[in-house]
């Protein structure tokens, strides 16, 4: 019987089986190769003198080509002129193959205008419904205004469908257009009170973009917009609008948004919306998917709008619920909704945090970042130590490369803030760069060195206390057979600094045989090595000797092809020959001294006022030189590095 209804009357047997043929399809290739031999057939087709029965069913088959990513220009402009028929079902084919296959800014949309122009003033409701629906897609800048007075002349239309769509291609016309929107303001403000709920509903659309512009000329609806929405949650609107026996959800959504926009930051709009919001969360509590939606979007508007304690109460009860759902979807949006209480008060979000913390082991990928994001906002001097040990759990589990990333800038954050003591900040950190490693960012190590060497600053013994706790804890980590790049440096700068600190029977010669076991290490970035080597140099100024393995290490590394390795295994060498020279350049625990620097470098005076004696040439900057010599930077470099080795004046000169 449905293959006889489909075939019947204004379709063809051959229609019916290229839809069956389509709907069939294994593969997107054997679909493309049905629809490029339609295509074919229809171009051929488009070239022969039709009936109009035959030719409303190609320009169909033109449409579904179209849909399905096929081109068929060539049948666009037999559609712009179905739509100029008088034919009411060939005007409608016309009109929504117009409406599917052209754009508003297609060459063939302006020869619709005057068609258009005439359906809006036709006597026949299904012809200016028509026309209304295609104006949204076509109508651009040039076209818009030869529509807008018929247009809105339906605002006043006797049927309700002609005047909802009126209202729906003006909103088209406001976001072409938005300084339209102020010359339609009292328009708009009349269709609010229309009779018809679906009318008034479509006007909310136009009207919430308004107030998101320009809060404040629309405060003077909010009574209205309150109004509106307590007749509805009372069910005085017909039962047709609703969904799953609740009432009219799309438009409830629409108005809380409208009140979210209104409210925010002004205590007296919000004060008139706090009964109906509570009234909301009471009938929409009926656990249904649309009465979760506008539980959420209720909750959304009490964190957006002034403050209520009542409010914020209930909200959260209603939110907890969600979050403990076995529904993904529940969960995200119990998850959103707390970070959105959790920015106006804490405490309405913390009793909740054990669960949570549970949503951290969710499969769901996207619901594990909602979750960090949300313990983040949670967290405070309270309770960091708790969040920060699950997340760090969470990074020694996890093996996706995004999440972890996002779990270690978290944790750092965290602790950096809120760490409710230093040695509890560098045991944290060390399980962040030991598991985080890579992800970890440099300038994360460079603030905990400076935290152990500044300490708080105000005690002196708690401070020497931190760097006794550092040096041990760093010295007894070096025994693990795999420490990130990172981590490394932070070690071999504390014991550099500190080794002397560790105590326990534990000598600085031990210290500097481990971080020669610590060279020979396999690292990812070559210059790790090199804070080994200036850790043991430091050493070694404290021991006032070389031991022969560091010796090895020296001989091992000076001939090294990177260059920075080879300098500082080089000056090692340099530096252990002239004892009192180490000691004077490396004194112990000087990382925080200030270095007096003389920016004119007056101790070389004696040595330029002999070499000028001498007949050296002195110093002249760039542009005091004479036109002869000035013959470009590299060049003058290299004659002025010449110059000051071999007259000595030149170089000293220019100190």
């Amino acid at each position: 019987t449905n293959r006889a209804a489909m075939s019947g009357g204004h379709l063809s047997k051959d229609f019916f089986e290229l839809i069956k043929s389509i709907g069939e399809c294994k593969s997107k290739q054997e679909e493309d190769k049905i629809l490029a031999a339609e295509v074919a057939t229809l171009r051929q087709r488009f070239t022969e003198q039709l009936s109009p029965k035959k030719m409303k069913e190609a320009v169909v088959r033109m449409m579904y080509a179209e849909m399905l990513g096929h081109n068929a220009d060539f049948g666009h402009i037999h559609a712009v002129n179905m739509s100029q028929q008088t034919n009411l079902i060939a005007k409608r084919v016309g009109y929504l193959a117009s409406t599917v296959c052209l754009h508003s800014g297609h060459e063939l949309t302006t020869l619709l205008v005057n068609t258009m122009r005439r359906d809006l003033k036709s006597t026949n409701h299904v012809e200016v419904c028509a026309t209304l629906v295609a104006i949204p897609k076509l109508v651009n800048l040039e076209t818009l205004p030869a529509l807008m007075d018929p247009v809105c002349a339906l605002l006043d239309h006797p049927s309700e469908v002609v005047r909802k769509k009126a209202v729906m291609a003006l909103h088209r016309f406001c976001q072409l257009q938005p300084s339209s929107a102020a010359d339609l303001s009292e328009k708009l403000r009349r269709v609010l009170c229309d009779k018809d709920p679906a009318v008034m509903g479509a006007s909310l659309y136009i009207l919430h973009e308004g107030a998101e512009a320009d809060p404040k000329a629309h405060k003077d609806l909010l009574p209205s917009y309150v109004s509106i929405l307590k007749q509805i949650t009372e069910h005085r609107l017909p039962s047709s609008f609703d969904y799953h026996r609740m009432p009219a959800p799309w438009i409830q959504i629409k108005l809380l948004k409208l009140m979210a926009t209104l409210g925010t930051a002004d205590q007296r709009a919000s004060e008139g919306m706090y009964e109906v919001l509570l009234d909301v969360l009471r009938r929409a509590d009926t656990g249904i998917n649309i009465g979760y939606a506008i539980i959420y979007e209720a909750v959304r508007t009490i964190t957006a709008i002034f403050p209520n304690i009542q409010l914020l109460e209930t909200a959260a009860s209603h939110i907890s619920r969600f979050v403990s759902s076995d529904n993904h979807n529940l969960k995200y949006l119990g998850i959103k909704a707390l970070a959105g209480i959790v920015q106006v008060n804490q405490k309405y979000a913390l009793e909740h945090q054990l669960v949570v913390v549970d949503c951290l082991e969710d499969p769901d990928e996207t619901l594990k970042r909602k979750t960090l994001d949300l313990l983040y906002r949670m967290t405070n001097a309270g309770n960091v130590v708790f969040v920060v040990d699950k997340l760090i759990s969470h990074l020694r589990e996890t093996s996706d490369d995004a999440f972890r990333a996002s779990l270690t800038e978290r944790i750092t954050q965290l602790a950096e803030r809120y760490a409710p003591d230093n040695s509890w900040f560098i045991r944290t950190m060390n399980g962040v760069f030991e598991l985080g490693g890579e992800l970890v960012r440099p300038d994360v190590a460079h603030n905990l060195m400076r935290l152990i060497a500044e300490g708080s600053g105000e005690d002196d013994e708690a401070d020497m206390a931190l760097r006794r706790f550092a040096a041990a804890t760093y010295y007894s980590m070096l025994d693990r057979p795999i420490l990130p790049d990172i981590l490394v440096c932070v070690i071999c700068w504390v014991l550099g600094e500190y080794g002397y600190l560790i105590g326990g029977g534990v000598a600085l010669e031990d210290v500097v045989d481990k971080l020669v076991d610590a060279v020979e290490r396999q690292f990812d970035a070559p210059s790790t090595r090199c804070w080994v080597v200036v850790a043991i140099t430091k050493l070694v100024a404290q021991l006032g000797a070389m031991p022969a393995q560091v010796a090895e290490v020296c001989g091992k590394y000076k001939q090294s092809s990177q260059v920075l390795l080879s300098k500082y295994c080089s000056e090692l060498e340099g530096l252990a020959a002239e004892v009192g020279t180490m000691h004077a350049a490396l004194p112990t625990d000087a990382s925080c001294e200030d270095l007096e620097v003389d920016p004119a470098l007056g101790f070389l005076d004696a040595y330029v006022a002999e070499a000028l004696s001498r007949g050296a040439q002195p110093y002249l900057a760039p542009g005091e030189r004479p036109d002869e010599l000035d013959v470009g930077g590299s060049i003058s470099a290299a004659g002025g590095a010449h110059g000051g080795g071999g007259g000595g004046g030149g170089g000293g000169g220019g100190g």
